[in-house]
This record gives structure tokens, sequence and C-alpha cells, in this order.
């Protein structure tokens, strides 16, 4: 049966295109930096730096950008889970903690690293995404179509966040933890869009 867009769960369509996005962005910046890259060396915001990345750094900015509303779009569509009481309010936390999330990463593609604002508004990105991440799974954690393996997976994206947080922090140069963190969220996110999805089958 042929799949019609037109009835997909707005929250559907963007979470699968945060994480599409991104990563096609991603790998699109990565393939024009120039010498070696790794995420064991690397900053993900090494990418977006035009003196680092010359060639590529506008893919990885754009690319920022571009998830940022998608996943202002995946925000808009979570009141497709229907929770009552305090865990509509822990829920409507949850969205406006990953709304600011989506806006800082917006102005992360457009103040890169090097600008004035791009620590704060990583910090402010990473903060908040780890709210999103927290609230919401409070919010839907009992809700019957709530599936147990995306549920579970969601503490170990929590956990990748906390562990960025501290490294990050404590040792300043962990960027593998940051790529872990990103990425763990964003599968998540990919989970959350099939998840939702299945309300319609």
């Amino acid at each position: 049966m042929a799949l019609n867009l037109s009835k997909l769960p707005l929250s559907t369509i963007g979470g699968t295109l945060v994480i599409l996005l991104f990563c096609v962005f991603t790998l699109a910046s990565i393939s024009q930096y120039p010498g070696p890259f790794s995420p064991m060396d690397n900053w993900l915001s090494d990418l977006g730096t035009p003196v680092k990345n010359p060639s590529g750094n506008l893919f990885f900015n754009a690319g920022c950008i571009l998830t940022g509303i998608c996943m202002l779009v995946l925000m808009a569509g979570l009141n497709i889970w229907k929770v009552e009481g305090l865990q509509k309010q822990i829920m409507a936390l949850g969205r406006i903690c990953g709304a600011v999330s989506a806006v800082g990463l917006m102005l992360i593609g457009v103040f890169y690293e090097g600008t004035a604002y791009h620590s704060t508004l990583s910090l402010v990105f990473f903060l908040f995404l780890f709210l999103f991440l927290v609230f919401t799974n409070v919010a839907i954690w009992d809700h019957v179509k709530y599936k147990k393996w995306i549920r579970y997976y969601a503490f170990v994206a929590i956990v990748l966040e906390v562990v960025f947080i501290y490294t990050f922090f404590a040792y300043e140069h962990a960027p593998v933890w940051e790529w872990l963190a990103v990425f763990s969220a964003l599968l998540w996110a990919g989970m959350l869009a099939y998840n939702m999805l299945k309300f319609k089958t």
C-alpha cells in the first residue's frame, strides 16, 4: 500500500526530517573537510567553521538551521500524545524546552564556532535538549502507546547527554561524547517519529 504523506502525523514528518537532514548535511560537510577528521579529535562545530572547513562549513551550518526548523515541527506535533493532568503540564514544559533547543541549534548555524555567541548557544542547545528529553519522557513514560524499547533507549540517550555535559566541563576535550550525545538524541527523535506513525496504523 502506498504511503500517503498527507496523512502522516506532523510529529512523524518533523522527527524523520530531523535525523535525515542533520545526518545528510553533516556527512556532506565532513566530505569537504580538509585533512583528517575524527569524532575522537574534532568537535561537531569544527565542521561549521570557515577557517577549519572553508569548503564544507555552509553544509553543516545549513544543516543546523534546517534541523532546528524540523525540530519545531516535531514539537508542534507532540500534542498527538493525549496526556492529562500533571503529565500534560510536564509535556508542555518538554515542548517549550525542545523549541528553545531548536532555536539554539538554528542560531548555531548562524553564529558558528569562533563568533561571539557560539559557546552560549551551544550550552543553550544541549541544556534544553537534555530537559526536552527528560520532561517528554516523564510525561509519556506510562502512556499505553509508548513502546517499551523506545522508552528504555530514551534513558540511554539521557545518560549520554549527562556524560557529555560532565566531560565537557571536567576534561574540556572529549569530543566523542558530544557526537554520542547528539546522535543518540537524534536517534530517539527518529524512534519517536516511528512510534507516533504507529498511532495511525
